[in-house]
């Protein structure tokens, strides 16, 4: 599929099927989050791959935001590998980092046919001790992935509403 394709057509998927994703195919949406782009290279990602009943449970509220998808991919920074920013006082480029992480995940998977939604209805403490993480790791967002159901459509007015180029640009 052409990247211009990819970009256009990908929407969030919020209805999957029980089908579980080939190893192939999840090694290759992580590998996407590995290679992406960060702050002076610090890698701060890091990628907690949620797919039993248990680690499901674990999620609590939040297991019903990933609609029943096979894999939940927890999308954490390690904020000792963050990149803080000296011009900044108390600024770090973790979340951008992860989110960078993210999309090129989501884009690659709708790539190779598997649907993804971003979450990012948790809290995060919560999330920390659910999952025994170290203080270090700091959950930043959930993605779900698996097949789309037959059925499955963009949300009406989330996907074919888009703003006009001149709404969102400003030549300075």
């Amino acid at each position: 599929m052409e990247y211009s394709d990819v970009i256009k057509e990908r929407f969030s998927v919020r209805s999957f099927k029980k089908d579980p994703i080939e190893k192939e195919k999840l090694d290759r949406i992580l590998e996407a989050g590995r290679i992406a782009p960060t702050a002076k290279n610090s890698q701060p990602q890091r990628f907690y791959v949620l797919s039993t009943e248990e680690s499901f449970k674990k999620l609590g509220d939040s297991r019903r935001m990933a609609y029943e998808a096979p894999i939940v991919i927890m999308v954490c920074a390690d904020m000792e590998k963050a990149c803080k920013i000296a011009i900044e006082e108390g600024y770090d480029t973790s979340e951008m980092d992860c989110s960078i992480a993210a999309t090129q995940m989501m884009l690659e998977a709708w790539n190779i046919g598997v649907g993804s939604v971003w979450v990012r209805w948790f809290n995060s403490d919560n999330l920390h001790r659910s999952f025994n993480l170290p203080e270090h790791i700091k959950p930043i967002l959930l993605l779900t992935l698996g097949y789309m159901t037959d059925d499955c459509r963009p949300r009406e007015g989330s996907h074919d509403v888009k703003n006009k180029i001149e709404d969102e640009v400003v030549y300075l």
